[in-house]
């Protein structure tokens, strides 16, 4: 047998060694079996890229054990510099034709980051901008969309911040006509909105909301009056969950008022349910399901091949659980749990951001119903793939379902055992937030 030890498995037992940890405490914190995790260790089995991330954040490792796994798929290194045009054209082509999938998503995420951006090549070369290179970004931002639906936004604001920034660049120093203008302002105005998200997915509160300010003004400026009004919705969520309720609830509404008649159909029913989760945030019920209603009268007629690329996500399936977060919200259970339920039977581990998520407002409504058992099952897997997300909303929500869970099950024990397994990522809660 092989002496060869791999470097995973070396640094996965120092760091189980430093960090005073049993194997039964780690399973438990990660989710893995207390054998897998020990074979592992050993070099018995080798990683996949999933595991090394949850060991990662188990550990408190800093990215190190994610960066020793073997990442299928990326094993040509890639080196872009001034000279080799050639070699960042083909991984640029790579980047957004590949789809991002669980497997990929991460690997794609670091390549993209140690790629220059081919906006710059554009801006070295002297080129005058034309439908081909808007184009070009356009792919780009389809595919960073994509890649978010699996890697959370503490890694990918950097990439996003760098794609804007670049294009920004390209904005203030191209040469372009008219039409290619107005397209690069509406794709910078598409990238603040993803940057906001993102910003705000990874704890960046005040950039956020700067994000979607400058994406309103830079799709006013291109003609694109869905998009602004998807700038300044995406504000009225970011308030209605973090600032002023009141506000948030004026800016849904002015959102909708305003992009209404320029959205597509999908476009329309993204602005109503902010609407509608912007009332449900104020509690005024009333309100909260007239606009809930809208929302399934017109998105019985979508068709998401028209959506725009900010819209593309909305599937019958992320409509239901909106209703049924806005029933939680309103503190309707009976309501609100067989249609979360029903709908977050179709989410997987594959987005552990959304699917830890609506498991935690299905977690409240169980709660809010008196189902307490039932609820801190739920609480443990968000739990579990809240410490995959890499996400600042998926940390925040564990730490709303402890008080939540303590206040309604009292000193149990199912509600202790919840306690002691959430409170490391409990005490990151808060912990970096700016802006706030």
């Amino acid at each position: 047998m092989s002496e060869f030890v791999s470097p995973f498995a070396e640094r996965l037992r120092s760091l189980i060694k430093s960090r005073g940890l049993s194997y039964r405490v780690l399973a438990a914190r990660t989710y893995y079996s207390k054998s897998y995790l020990h074979d592992l260790a050993w070099g018995r089995k080798a990683p996949t890229l999933n595991a090394a991330q949850r060991l990662d954040t188990a550990l408190k490792a800093g990215g190190v054990l994610g960066a020793l796994a073997v990442v299928p798929g990326a094993e040509r290194k890639w080196a872009v510099t001034d000279g080799m045009r050639c070699d960042a054209e083909q991984l640029a082509n790579l980047l957004v034709t590949q789809t991002p999938t669980t497997e990929n998503a991460a690997a794609l995420a670091h390549q993209w980051l140690i790629t220059e951006p081919p906006q710059r090549y554009e801006l070295s070369a002297g080129r005058r901008v034309g439908d081909e290179t808007v184009a070009r970004i356009e792919d780009r931002v389809r595919q960073l969309r994509r890649l978010d639906d699996h890697v959370g936004g503490a890694e990918t604001y950097e990439m996003v911040s760098a794609e804007l920034a670049a294009t920004a660049d390209l904005l203030r120093e191209g040469s372009y006509r008219e039409a290619a203008l107005r397209r690069l302002l509406i794709v910078i105005a598409d990238l603040c909105q993803l940057a906001g998200f993102v910003a705000e997915d990874s704890g960046r509160v005040a950039a956020a909301r700067q994000h979607y300010l400058t994406g309103m003004r830079a799709a006013h400026a291109g003609g694109d009056t869905a998009s602004a009004a998807n700038c300044l919705s995406s504000l009225s969520y970011l308030e209605a969950n973090l600032g002023d309720r009141r506000v948030a609830v004026t800016l849904a509404r002015s959102a909708n008022v305003g992009g209404r008649q320029a959205a597509e159909t999908t476009g329309q029913a993204l602005l109503l349910e902010r609407v509608a989760w912007a009332h449900a945030r104020m509690g005024e019920a009333n309100l909260a399901e007239r606009a809930l209603g809208d929302v399934g009268e017109i998105h019985q007629h979508c068709d998401l091949r028209e959506a725009p690329s900010w819209a593309y996500w909305l599937t019958p399936d992320e409509v239901q659980v909106m209703a049924g977060r806005v029933w939680t919200e309103l503190r309707r259970p009976l309501r609100a749990v067989p249609i979360l339920e029903d709908a977050v039977l179709r989410y997987g581990d594959d987005s552990p951001r959304e699917t830890s998520l609506y498991l935690s407002w299905l977690t409240e409504a169980l709660l809010q119903a008196g189902e307490v058992e039932h609820a801190i099952a739920v609480a443990e897997r968000s739990l579990a793939l809240a410490r995959s997300a890499r996400s600042q909303r998926a940390v925040d929500r564990i730490a709303e379902l402890r008080h939540l869970i303590a206040a309604a099950a009292g000193r149990t024990r199912v509600a202790d055992e919840f306690l002691e397994l959430s409170v490391d990522l409990s005490a990151a809660a808060g912990g970096h937030l700016e802006g706030r």
